[in-house]
Formats: structure tokens, C-alpha cells, sequence
């Protein structure tokens, strides 16, 4: 039997792409509830700066749920 690596790399390849969408969308929610770019960085071993532009591009904005809330009230 021989490996179709096509075929494997490809689906390795959509592996790697949904994982980084899940772990942008974890991030994001992370800031939603609360917690600091410094420290959600530092969770997922990237910038700071990179954790704040995640967010920005999936929540709209940089401000947790409470930030919104109070500004909204």
C-alpha cells in the first residue's frame, strides 16, 4: 500500500487551518471575558499586539464584554 500524500498533506493542511481559526476565536472570546492581551498572549505564545488585532477582527473591537456594557449603558 502506498500513502496518496496529496491527499494527506492536503487534509493536514485544513487540520492546521481550522485549528488556527478555533484558537482566533478563543482568543477573541478570552477577551470578551476579560482577560488582558498581555496574558491571553502569553497563553498562546503570540504578540500581544497579534492577540489585540484577532480580536479587533472577530469581536469588532478591542473592549471586553464589561468595557462594551459600561460604554453602552
Amino acid at each position: 500500500m502506498t500513502t496518496d500524500w496529496e491527499k494527506q498533506l492536503a487534509r493536514r493542511a485544513q487540520a492546521v487551518q481550522r485549528a488556527a481559526q478555533q484558537r482566533d476565536a478563543d482568543i477573541a472570546a478570552a477577551r470578551l471575558d476579560g482577560h488582558s492581551f498581555r496574558e491571553i498572549g502569553r497563553w498562546v505564545k503570540v504578540n500581544h499586539e497579534r492577540a489585540r488585532r484577532i480580536a479587533i477582527r472577530i469581536n469588532g473591537d478591542s473592549r471586553t464584554r464589561t468595557e462594551r456594557e459600561e460604554k453602552s449603558a
